[in-house]
């Protein structure tokens, strides 16, 4: 068959039924992200329960798992030296607010400004529309009864919105999983062939606490954090843009204070940082008192301390310096 009438057989066997179907089906079994990040049980679990029994329907036998719980899956003959491997993730967001999340509720997409229908549920833009349609493709294909001469490897790993590598660096270099090219899941219905890049940076403020009734004993780290912020937000450019890949961003994401009890003013405020690039080159030139060096999964770690320098800032003011 040459590749005209490949398509056309394929073509006949798409059916956006059946990817609904399965988007449902998977968006119903929970797999969040906790504080226990790629240990997480319903992680393994979302895996076992509502990725491998569809391979082995469609017709996979070669399925394992790495240490880590990632699943890893191989189906052709293997005989042209040629491979593909598909990467989908299980973890999603946590279900925070969002009513019904593990519904799978089809409403009418006109409210969202989107034609047709849409599947509600946690997950249903992050991960579990790419898996769905992934699923459909591959179960799509060997049903067609299309020689599979190469290689397909499929994975569904645990990581999914930590922001690291180690899942996928468990099936590479753990596992010795090899393909000449790899799919990621991703959004717009387009193939991407880059992105801008990320940075997290993890930023403490260290104040000194006391009672809130009066403030004047000690120094809020919350009001380091905030003057903190606001001089980031101010100072750092962000004026590159890429005609591909958008616009560089700086945006704070998480913001918590400690310790957590009533009437006291906060000895530490940590907040985090989402840096987006533009392809430019970045120079950091870390200073030795500090933890500022980008690392490679959790990012940078920079702690600020929130005094009061009567002679440099006024009495009362809260300054800050690096720690």
């Amino acid at each position: 068959m040459n590749d005209a009438e490949i398509k056309a057989l394929l073509d006949e066997r798409i059916s956006r039924e059946r990817a609904k179907d399965l988007l449902v089906a998977i968006v119903k079994v929970p797999s969040p992200k906790t504080d226990l990040l790629e240990d997480e049980p319903l992680l393994k679990a979302f895996i076992t329960s509502a990725i491998e029994p569809r391979l082995r329907t469609m017709g996979f036998t070669d399925i394992r798992y790495d240490p880590m719980g990632n699943l890893i899956a191989n189906y052709g003959a293997g005989t042209s030296g040629k491979s593909l491997m598909l990467i989908g993730n299980a973890m999603n967001q946590p279900a925070a607010t969002m009513p019904n999340p593990y519904a799978g509720d089809v409403v009418d997409g006109a409210a969202y400004g989107l034609p047709g229908e849409c599947v509600m549920g946690k997950g249903a833009s992050e991960q579990k529309a790419n898996l769905a349609a992934m699923l459909h493709a591959m179960e799509t294909v060997i049903a067609s009864e299309i020689p599979i001469n190469g290689q397909l490897i499929f994975t569904c790993c645990v990581s999914g919105e930590t922001g690291k590598h180690d899942a996928i660096k468990s099936v590479v270099e753990g596992a010795g999983v090899r393909a000449d090219m790899a799919v990621l899941g991703g959004t717009g219905l387009k193939i991407t062939l880059g992105n801008r890049g990320r940075i997290d940076v993890f930023v403490t403020v260290k104040g000194s606490p006391c009672h809130s009734s009066r403030p004047w004993d000690g120094v809020n780290a919350i009001a380091g954090a905030t003057e903190a912020i606001r001089l980031l937000l101010d100072k750092v450019k962000m004026d590159k843009t890429h005609p591909q890949l958008g616009r560089q961003s700086l945006t704070v994401n998480h913001i918590r204070s400690f310790p957590e009890s009533t009437h006291t003013v906060q000895e530490r405020c940590e907040f985090t940082l989402d840096r987006r690039r533009s392809r430019e080159r970045i120079r950091t030139t870390p200073s030795p008192r500090s933890s500022a060096s980008p690392r490679r999964s959790s990012g940078s770690r920079i702690r600020l301390a929130a005094r009061p320098m009567a002679s440099r800032c006024g009495s009362g003011r809260t300054c800050i310096r690096r720690w």
